[in-house]
Order: C-alpha cells, then sequence, then structure tokens
C-alpha cells in the first residue's frame, strides 16, 4: 500500500482501476463510487466500494479480506449488498487497516443462488491527499480467505479484480473571468450587438483541465447578438468528484448605434475652428461639436437611436451652413455618412437669404474663428465671408422628405424688421430706401459699407 501526505478533498468518481484479465470467466471486484458529504470539510468526504460479482453460476454467499491505505482514507462502515442482503460477520482490524465481512443471499431468495450482483457496501472517508493512487483498497488474501460459495458451500472460481484507483480533488475556481461589457447596439441591425467573449479556464487540483460551460440569461447561443439592455453570461466547471465554480459576467447593449459623420464646408476655408452641428436621425436632433481644420471635420460616434438601416440623415451647422443629407453606410459596427455644407445660413433658417446679408452687415470686423457669418474661419467677417452669401443666396437646405420651412426671403421692410424685433438689421439698409433687399447687396458691392455703421431713420422707416 502507498502512502500520501498532499492535501486532500474528495474521491473521483471515474477513479477506478481494473485488474488483467484470467483464465476465469467468473469476477469478483471492488469498485469504487464517489459520494458526496454534507459537510464541507474536506476530511469529511466520504464515498463508497461496492464488492460485485459477475458471471457467476449459483453465488449465495461470500466473504472477504477489503485493505486500504490509512494514510488515505479512513474506514467507515459496511453493510450487505444489494444481492447479498444479510450481513452475517464483519470486522474492522484497525492496526493492519483491513475489513473482514461474510454476507449471504436473503433466504427468502431462490435457492439457486445469482450469477451477478453486489455483495457488500463499504463506505469510507478521505483523510489524505493524493491526486493518483492505484491501490489505496483492495482485495486482500489475508485473515480471511475470499472465498465465493454456492448453495452446496461448495467454493466459485473466480478472478479477482481489486483495484481502486483514488483521485483527490480539492475545490477550484474558474481563472481569466472578462471584465463587464457595454457597448453600443451594432449599426444595420436592430437585434443587438455581437460581443465576443473570452470564457475563463478552469483546472482541478490534480491539474486536469476542467471543460467551462457557458450560458446566457436570454438562452441564445454564446455566438448570437446580445440585445438592448443587460444579458448575464454565467460560466460554469465541474470536476470528476463533483465540485463545481462558477463565475458571471454582464454584457449591456445600450440603446443607441454610433454614427462618425464626416462634415466639410464648401468654399475656401483656410482656419480652424469648432462648430456645432445638428445631427438628425430619424426622430432624434442633437447638436454636436467638430472641430474643423480647413473646411473639414469629424463628428465621431454620435448616438442615434436603433434602426436596421439610415436611408437619409441630415447634418447643418447651425450659425453658418444650410443642411445636407446624406444616406449612412454600415463599417464596422457603426454608421458612416459624409455632409457638405454650403454655408451664408447665420441666422439658422435653413435659407441664405437678405436676413443673412443684413447679419453680416452687422457683424462685418473683428472677428473670432467660427463666429456667426466668419464662414471662412479667418479672424474677420469680411468679403471673403460675403462672397459664401453672394453665391449661396436664395438656397434652401436639403432635407429628408417635404422641405417645410416657407421659402428665401429677399426683401424685408424696414417696418417689419422693427415689429419681429430684428431692428438691427435696419443698418444693413444701406440705401436708405426702408426696404433691405437685393438693391443694398448691390449698393454694397459698389461701395462697401459707411465708416460708421448705424440706423438712421428717415422718411418712410
Amino acid at each position: 500500500m502507498k502512502s500520501h501526505a498532499k492535501a486532500f478533498a474528495f474521491i473521483a468518481s471515474s477513479a477506478i482501476a481494473m485488474c488483467a484479465s484470467s483464465t476465469f470467466a467468473q469476477v469478483l471486484s471492488v469498485t469504487g463510487s464517489a459520494t458526496t458529504s454534507t459537510t464541507a470539510a474536506e476530511a469529511a468526504r466520504e464515498f463508497t466500494v461496492n464488492v460485485n460479482l459477475a458471471d457467476m453460476t449459483g453465488a449465495v454467499g461470500a466473504q472477504a479480506t477489503i485493505a486500504y491505505d490509512a494514510a488515505l482514507v479512513e474506514f467507515v462502515e459496511v453493510t450487505g449488498g444489494v444481492d447479498f442482503s444479510t450481513l452475517i460477520f464483519s470486522s474492522h482490524d484497525t492496526v493492519n487497516s483491513k475489513v473482514l465481512f461474510a454476507t449471504g443471499i436473503d433466504p427468502s431468495a431462490p435457492g439457486a443462488g445469482i450469477s451477478s450482483g453486489n455483495v457488500a457496501v463499504l463506505k469510507f472517508r478521505t483523510i489524505a491527499g493524493a491526486c493518483a493512487d492505484t491501490d489505496a483498497i483492495a482485495l486482500s488474501s489475508s485473515f480471511l480467505t475470499t472465498r465465493v460459495t454456492d448453495a452446496t458451500g461448495a467454493s466459485l472460481s473466480f478472478t479477482q479484480s481489486s483495484t481502486v484507483s483514488v483521485t483527490s480533488l480539492a475545490p477550484f475556481s474558474l481563472a481569466g473571468t472578462p471584465a463587464a461589457v457595454s457597448v453600443a447596439a451594432d449599426a444595420g441591425t436592430t437585434a443587438g450587438a455581437l460581443v465576443s467573449l473570452t470564457a475563463p479556464t478552469a483546472s482541478d487540483s490534480c491539474g486536469t483541465s476542467l471543460t467551462v460551460n457557458a450560458s446566457r440569461s436570454d438562452s441564445a447561443a454564446m455566438g448570437a447578438a446580445y440585445p438592448v439592455g443587460a444579458t448575464t453570461v454565467t460560466y460554469s466547471a465541474t470536476d470528476a468528484a463533483g465540485n463545481s465554480a462558477s463565475s458571471t459576467v454582464v454584457v449591456t447593449v445600450a440603446n443607441y448605434q454610433l454614427l462618425d459623420a464626416a462634415v466639410s464646408l464648401n468654399g475656401s476655408i483656410t482656419g480652424s475652428s469648432s462648430r456645432s452641428v445638428r445631427v438628425v436621425a430619424g426622430a432624434s436632433s442633437q447638436i454636436v461639436s467638430v472641430s474643423m481644420t480647413n473646411g473639414s471635420g469629424t463628428a465621431s460616434n454620435v448616438q442615434v437611436p436603433v434602426a436596421a438601416a439610415y436611408g437619409c440623415l441630415t447634418a447643418k451647422d447651425a450659425g453658418h451652413s444650410l443642411s445636407d443629407t446624406a444616406a449612412a453606410s454600415v463599417s464596422g459596427v457603426k454608421y458612416a455618412a459624409s455632409f457638405a455644407l454650403d454655408q451664408g445660413d447665420s441666422n439658422d433658417d435653413n435659407f441664405v437669404d437678405i436676413l443673412d446679408f443684413g447679419i453680416y452687415v452687422g457683424d462685418f470686423g473683428a472677428a473670432a474663428a467660427g463666429d456667426i457669418s466668419n464662414f471662412n474661419d479667418d479672424l474677420s467677417v469680411n468679403n471673403g465671408d460675403f462672397g459664401f452669401i453672394s453665391l449661396n443666396f436664395a438656397k434652401s437646405g436639403t432635407t429628408c422628405g417635404a422641405f417645410t420651412g416657407g421659402a428665401p426671403r429677399t426683401s424685408m421692410k424696414v417696418k417689419e424688421l422693427r415689429r419681429l424685433g430684428m431692428g438691427h438689421l435696419a443698418a444693413a439698409d444701406l440705401n436708405r430706401d426702408g426696404i433691405l433687399d437685393p438693391n443694398d447687396i448691390a449698393f454694397y458691392m459698389q461701395h462697401g459699407l459707411p465708416a460708421v455703421k448705424q440706423d438712421r431713420p428717415g422718411t418712410g422707416w
């Protein structure tokens, strides 16, 4: 018998070794079967050992000596078997670590005996560690001679198959459980998001790798898209002794998708600025800041409602441009769209008209990049910016669906401007005829602005 002193936890249910074959077909065997203890203490893990016979002829009784490795296990009890249910005799030799027993067939059973069945059941408890042991419990020829008898008392011939292999397994844990995941929904689908998780690993206390199973709280396959909301993934593994370990990770899919919106400003732009661009996607409208350099920039990761597709999106620089539309394409897990904006709309009505000229006149002079009317992002509002108004005058922005914003205003009376709270634009009535119209634009193109801009009331104002 071998002796071991490693930390121990349990007996593996599959840890059974059979002896070599013999010339006899009849077999008397000892096999181990793991049983989980009701207590968590490693030293209290109990398992059963069955003494069985096979291919006998008329067996009615048996006696045997079972030897065990006291360094690994301790004896608990012996009882009659399923078929030899009468325990005639039993003794525990603690000095020599042996259990002796004799059992017989139930007196009410057929007198002819049986050919195969369970002779006795012994229970042992693990007390020490061993990841592999080939002879912890075995049939022994000493003390009480091992015999199987028939109804006449004659001994039946048999081959011993008596080696029980011991494998001790301690509780284990999973290694490498992924961190919680939070992502936006994938573009191009309403199913949610495909998320790839690297499963944790597990090995028992004897170093054997274990299969780690994964399941989702939504009962979907691991490779399926995760729906909007929180889904819990549970990983679990079980060793040969029934020790189990598990861990969880939560995958959260936000109720939005992401859009990368590339924005370019038509015309000659040589400066840099931060533009407030309104992005409209379905029922969502939001202002995003876009850093522009030489008329180009990108608004990354704009959150848009979950949709299977976006055939039309709208973008507009709120203080400078008309709107433009674009269909979104799917790029990876995000939408992508490009917009080219015509500038000249300073009052965000989606027209370039006489009111924008009036605002330009009021803003003429020193300015910061990105200021209203400073369309080319230099440090002043001047003729370079006026070029955008003249080029795009009377234009309106493009929209998804029918445009409902009316029409560009090519003229307005100064009285109406004042009535609408825009009296400051009267300074752009350069020819002083009481009307802000293209004639004032022509006057500006011929004469420029007066040295001192002022609102000078006159007849008809």
